[in-house]
């Protein structure tokens, strides 16, 4: 039975047995399910309608950040998002989505769960970016209390020296790149490229020296960083995940992380890292988790890779 569940799944979509692309996979359920009640504001009727919860989805900064009360994708983390965990609810649950019509697939849910464990790819697709900086501000003015799952930072957030808000948002706007705290009060932050990620390079990944004792993770996804970068946030004390997804790392460029203490998720998928990265990769004692779809490495590499390190998850 659960044989013949996954090969319906490949024969409706072949990007279900590889990386979902967002744009051609996930947009179209939201389109058609969601996006009626998580959009921009608009007037009907002389009423300003307002999205539900705050919640927009019709962008990606929007789906980044999420509802009033908190967000609703955890990167890598589907059992952690509200936006997968709701529509897998019964139907008859008071916070089954969608709460009109008929229930997700079985293929669309599998789309969402696959689209956030591949760690909320959006590639070229942006959307509305309308509001956002009003967002911002409301998040920050929000006393949102910590998710649990953040507990497991409060350790290496000790001795941390809070980065002056104001540094930070001249950072972002320089580089481009989206930066956060992990939660409400938390003096850790988090780094990552929304749109435009060609337009992030080194002299990007250079300014946020100043913030290396915050950042505890990183998403440099299509970006167009060369080994410069990866020698530069291969020293930086608390970066905990890492995604380098289409970038143009190598196994000679991944060499920099070789024994790094600190790195516990790396994301190399649609890279040209291969084989000859094994030593690396077994090097990193925190290592728990790696993906390496589309990359270069080998079967007998992903074997060979599995039995040398045998607590580290390899996605493949």
């Amino acid at each position: 039975m659960r044989l013949d569940y996954w090969l319906c799944l490949c024969l409706f979509s072949t990007s279900l047995c590889g990386v979902i692309d967002f744009k051609k996979n996930v947009w179209p359920i939201l389109e058609e399910r969601c996006i009626e009640c998580h959009r921009a504001p608009y007037e009907k009727n002389g009423v300003i309608k307002k999205p539900k919860a705050g919640l927009r989805l019709d962008g990606a900064a929007h789906i980044i950040y999420g509802s009033d009360e908190s967000p609703v994708v955890v990167v890598d983390h589907p059992s952690r998002s509200s936006l997968y965990q709701r529509v897998i609810l019964s139907p008859n649950d008071s916070d089954h989505m969608p709460p009109k019509g008929e229930p997700l697939t079985k293929s669309q849910k599998e789309i969402l769960r696959m689209w956030i464990a591949q760690g909320v790819d959006f590639g070229s697709w942006v959307g509305a970016t309308d509001g956002i900086q009003e967002m911002t501000e409301k998040r920050k003015a929000d006393q949102v209390l910590q998710a649990t799952y953040l507990k497991e930072f409060d350790v290496l957030a000790e001795g941390v020296v809070a980065v002056d808000g104001n540094l930070v948002k001249a950072i972002a706007l320089s580089t481009g790149l989206m930066i956060r705290p992990l939660g409400v009060g938390s003096k850790l932050l988090e780094a990552r490229v929304v749109t435009e990620p060609g337009q992030v390079g080194d002299n990007s990944i250079k300014e946020l020296l100043s913030l290396k004792d915050n950042l505890v993770s990183l998403d440099l996804r299509n970006t167009n960083v060369t080994d410069e970068t990866f020698k530069i946030i291969s020293s930086f004390p608390r970066l905990k995940k890492l995604n380098l997804m289409g970038t143009e790392i190598n196994s000679d460029g991944l060499s920099s992380f070789h024994r790094n203490k600190n790195l516990e998720s790396l994301n190399l998928v649609n890279t040209s890292v291969s084989d000859e990265a094994t030593d690396t990769l077994i090097s990193m004692p925190l290592l728990k988790r790696v993906y390496l779809w589309k990359s270069a490495f080998t079967k007998p590499g992903i074997l060979t890779l599995k039995k040398e390190a045998d607590n580290l998850i390899v996605s493949y």
